[in-house]
């Protein structure tokens, strides 16, 4: 039996912790399992060699109703295969026909150079952008996130198939706005700011998933190749780096998937509770088919 593997790319935490907990489900079904950074392989210290498994799971998290800019450069580094077997699993802040089309430039991209791609599946534990949700709302998030995970494991490991699919009139609107978006992401870390708490410590330029970071002259600059994944706002050790204008983005307080998932849960009460408990959290939480 060959091996799966499992290539993802998270920025600040979510899809690496859904990844891992599909490497577990695969281990305790007798599977050998490789899980890999996607920015790993770009930078060369890791290889995607679809000969070596018997099936390939591709992650990452919902970005402008698409995938980060990353993914992007990881499928051009994609080699040819014939008939791989592929499944996507996806993280968002929520879930829903609005981003049930993130995953088509995936499947397609791979389509075309041979593999097949026969299961996608979305999930979320918690929002690292605008809006932050309660501790109690992610941990049960995190709870049922588990339990989808397993069953998609049976599902994929059975060979059943399933495509997440939207209506004519959402999917076109979506096809449109993602590519727009996607261009702005570039931009985004020029309106990063860096404070005089900055201690230069390199974390930021060595972390940075697309390089988009670097420092000349004591002073650290951005670049136009930005995923506006957040990893650089919410590590910074000493909270140093923002933005100027896009202030809205980063949820209050920072975002640590683990640290909130072993703290105690928050109190909130009235419009406070409602606004961070997500629509989509009911049905997400009950019904194990979504």
């Amino acid at each position: 039996m060959k091996p799966v593997g499992i290539f993802y790319f998270s920025g600040t935490g979510n899809t690496k912790l859904v990844a891992g907990m599909i490497r577990e489900e695969f281990i305790k079904n007798g599977y050998e399992v490789d899980l890999i950074r996607i920015e790993d392989v770009l930078k060369g210290s890791c290889k995607f060699d679809p000969g070596r498994y018997g099936l390939i799971g591709i992650g990452c998290q919902v970005t402008g109703y698409s995938v980060p800019n990353i993914m992007h450069k990881f499928l051009r580094k994609v080699p040819e295969a014939e008939n791989s077997r592929v499944f996507i699993f996806r993280t968002a802040g929520g879930v829903g026909p609005v981003n049930y089309n993130a995953s088509n430039p995936v499947r397609r991209k791979l389509t075309r150079k041979g593999y097949e791609v026969f299961h996608e599946r979305m999930f979320s534990i918690g929002s690292n952008w605008i809006n932050k949700f309660d501790t109690s709302v992610v941990r049960q998030l995190y709870l049922a996130t588990q339990k989808k995970v397993a069953a998609m494991c049976g599902e994929v490991i059975n060979g059943q198939k399933r495509v997440l699919k939207t209506g004519l009139g959402l999917k076109l609107g979506i096809g449109l706005a993602a590519p727009v978006f996607s261009v702005l992401f570039r931009f985004m870390g020029k309106d990063l700011k860096v404070s005089e708490a900055c201690t230069h410590c390199g974390l930021c330029v060595d972390n940075c998933p697309a390089g988009n970071i670097y420092e000349k002259k004591h002073d650290v600059r951005f670049k136009l190749s930005c995923n506006c994944c957040l990893r650089c706002v919410y590590s910074c050790p000493q909270k140093a780096l923002s933005f100027k204008r896009l202030t809205f983005i980063p949820v209050t307080g920072g975002y640590d998937i683990n640290k909130i998932l072993n703290q105690a849960c928050e109190k909130t009460s009235g419009e406070s509770a409602a606004n961070r408990v997500p629509p989509f959290f009911n049905e997400y939480v009950s019904n194990g088919k979504m």
